[in-house]
């Protein structure tokens, strides 16, 4: 993944075209929160927050690993309803599913908003967990993914002051 702005705003439109979702949100605890005190709308799909690695058996090829991944949930008005419970849980499962689906399909399709914002993206590292009882009586789904793609660790001499380093002049 190279470009983290593609990558939520490919997923912000995936929440505008799916006819389900009603609400999106960056996984900033802050701004989910915020809105289940004024109006958030269900279903909603919050971005996770996204973290890697560098994949390195020697210095070539280096890869950067990134794990990203999103909540789909919803609100449940009577939290003693079972039966609305396991509903509720299997809808957002199929979201959640629908997601993925698009992902390898725009990826397949070699769609320019795809490639651009998860182009390593590896559809058997997908898996999901079921979430219950979050915020104010939501359930749902996180799905999580890995993303790879090739890192460029060319040195720019541009970006530095030569000179310091490997002097003993530095004062603490």
């Amino acid at each position: 993944m190279t470009d983290v702005r593609a990558y939520l705003h490919y997923f912000q439109g995936l929440a505008i075209e799916h006819v389900q979702i009603n609400d999106f949100f960056v996984m900033d605890i802050n701004e989910p929160l915020a809105a289940l005190r004024g109006e958030m709308k269900f279903p909603a799909l919050i971005m996770n927050t996204l973290s890697g690695h560098f994949v390195a058996p020697n210095r070539d090829n280096i890869l950067d690993e990134v794990k990203a991944g999103f909540l789909i949930i919803d609100r449940l008005d009577n939290v003693d309803d079972f039966s609305s419970e396991m509903l509720l849980l299997q809808n957002m499962k199929q979201i959640g599913t629908d997601i993925i689906a698009r992902m390898n399909r725009d990826l397949i399709k070699c769609e320019p908003s795809a490639i651009k914002a998860f182009h390593g993206f590896h559809f058997s590292s997908v898996s999901y967990q079921m979430i219950d009882g979050i915020f104010d009586n939501c359930f749902g789904f996180l799905f999580t993914f890995k993303v790879f793609s090739k890192m460029n660790l060319d040195y720019d001499p541009l970006k530095w002051v030569p000179g310091i380093v490997g002097k003993d002049e530095f004062t603490y």
